[in-house]
């Protein structure tokens, strides 16, 4: 079977501590016989919690650096990223380090839009998923400044050859500080919240693909 997409995940949703997630989606994925069609891409592999999809092995391959901000993200690394994986759908949550250090909401939004148009650049037809970021234990009215000017964004941004779609990871969503296993990352409950969100678009965008190819 031809494959049909290509999936690149970026920021805390696929950083070491995010397998967990990242399976439960595969597993999704597997459930709606879309396993073969999708490629996750990207420089990283680790699994340090040595997690497994119930259907078995699952596809380790991210773009999730933990501690990395957005800014530097779309300033210095994303072009070279996109060049080195052609992916069909991005996926990200970046802001949570940037906002920790100081870093203003304006500032992350231009970074969202920097990234945007690299995406574009790279693949015109680009299929974008951007996650409202969940909570942090402590500086959360930065997070929730910066969540509440996603949707806004996401709508200014948004075209109908590359679409954006939101992923509602955060407290809005159901997201509580209880589902933080250090304050920061996501524990299993925190994992099948963000699982949840972003499973069925992630799906829908690889159904859209596979239509638009005629596969």
């Amino acid at each position: 079977m031809q494959l049909s997409s290509v999936f690149l995940a970026l920021g805390l949703f696929a950083t070491a501590f995010a397998q967990s997630k990242i399976k439960i989606i595969w597993d999704e994925l597997v459930k709606e016989n879309l396993a073969d069609k999708v490629q996750f891409v990207g420089s990283m592999t680790n699994n340090p919690q040595n997690c497994r999809a119930e259907s078995g092995s699952f596809d380790l391959h991210h773009e999730g650096h933990s501690g990395w901000l957005s800014i530097n993200i779309a300033n210095q690394y994303l072009q070279g990223w996109l060049a080195s994986t052609k992916p069909d759908i991005v996926q990200f949550m970046l802001g949570t380090n940037d906002v920790a250090q100081g870093r203003t909401t304006n500032d992350i939004i231009a970074s969202y839009t920097k990234m945007t148009g690299l995406m574009r650049a790279s693949n015109p037809r680009m299929k974008i998923l951007v996650d409202r970021l969940i909570p942090l234990s402590f500086n959360g009215g930065g997070i929730d400044t910066l969540n509440q000017r996603i949707p806004s964004w996401a709508i200014e941004q948004n075209s109908t050859n590359s679409p954006i779609k939101i992923a509602d990871c955060s407290s809005s969503a159901g997201f509580t500080a209880s589902m933080l296993r250090d304050g920061v990352h996501p524990n299993d409950q925190g994992d099948q919240v963000i699982a949840r969100q972003v499973g069925p678009l992630l799906i829908k965008y690889v159904r859209d693909l596979i239509a638009e190819r005629g596969l």
